[in-house]
């Protein structure tokens, strides 16, 4: 996700300098026009916009352990890792009053990313938006903006993720039911096409896994991430979390298997024998 929204801020025109723990990933965005730092503290030193998009809290803990203490006092901290309600209030504990953190999660696949199509959740210092609304405009679609509190643009980032994990899941198992009862599971897409059932997640995960295709768009071990992110919120918001935390389980069995790296529409592998 990070490497395609790079790609479209150089297509924007805007410099960029790159870090990630896995130097040939920074040095592949060496053709896009980017820079490439070193050490995590150079990417940041002169940067006004500095922008988080690793897997999880953990690793946005230890790149900003580094990065932070060289950041300019003025800079905007645009957070776009999925991290959940409980590594919001973490991450947005450790900033300084001077720098603006803007929590920032995106949605959308690898593919929007590189073609500056992601839908971009927006929550945080105003006049800090405010400074990000080119990078907005470069790597977005359009702009939620979620208010002014760091954590309301996660909350709705585990909404959404809550309905795709279901979607993606329910798609799995509805093909792998019709493959086991032995009709043909195109005859499930056709049936729910044009009608009131409806969905075009179902069509593009079911799709896939019909032809066999699990080319990540979001990987299977996100899926797992993301599903305990959101049984967490739910179990904060008091909301029943048995379904999620049901999800979570088929997600990590497949995981095991070795298909942590496959799209997340591998889930499909849980409820087929």
């Amino acid at each position: 996700m990070g490497s395609g929204m790079v790609r479209s801020l150089r297509k924007a025109g805007l410099p960029v300098t790159v870090w990630n723990r896995t130097a040939a990933k920074a040095d592949a965005l060496r053709a896009s026009g980017a820079s490439v730092a070193q050490t995590p503290e150079e990417a940041v030193a002169e940067a006004d916009i500095v922008i988080t998009m690793v897997f999880d809290t953990a690793a946005v803990e230890q790149v900003m352990a580094r990065a932070l203490p060289a950041m300019r006092p003025d800079a905007v901290w645009m957070q776009s890792a999925t991290v959940g309600l409980a590594g919001v209030r973490e991450l947005s504990a450790k900033v300084d009053r001077s720098i603006a953190y803007v929590d920032t999660p995106v949605l959308g696949s690898k593919d929007a990313a590189e073609g500056g199509t992601l839908i971009v959740v927006s929550a945080g210092n105003a006049a800090g938006k405010a400074r990000l609304q080119p990078v907005f405009d470069a790597i977005g679609d359009r702009v939620i903006d979620c208010g002014t509190q760091p954590g309301e643009a996660q909350r709705l980032k585990m909404v959404v993720q809550s309905w795709a994990m279901s979607v993606t899941s329910a798609t799995g198992q509805a093909v792998a039911l019709a493959s086991n009862l032995g009709i043909d599971p195109n005859g499930f897409l056709g049936a729910i096409k044009g009608g009131s059932q409806d969905c075009g997640y179902a069509h593009i995960k079911g799709e896939a896994i019909m032809k066999g295709q699990f080319d990540p768009a979001f990987t299977v071990e996100g899926a797992v991430k993301d599903t305990a992110l959101v049984a967490q919120a739910m179990t904060e918001s008091k909301t029943d979390p048995a379904l999620m935390q049901a999800l979570n389980a088929g997600y990590r069995e497949v995981a095991a298997s070795g298909r942590n790296k496959d799209d997340m529409a591998a889930v499909f592998f849980s409820f087929k024998d």
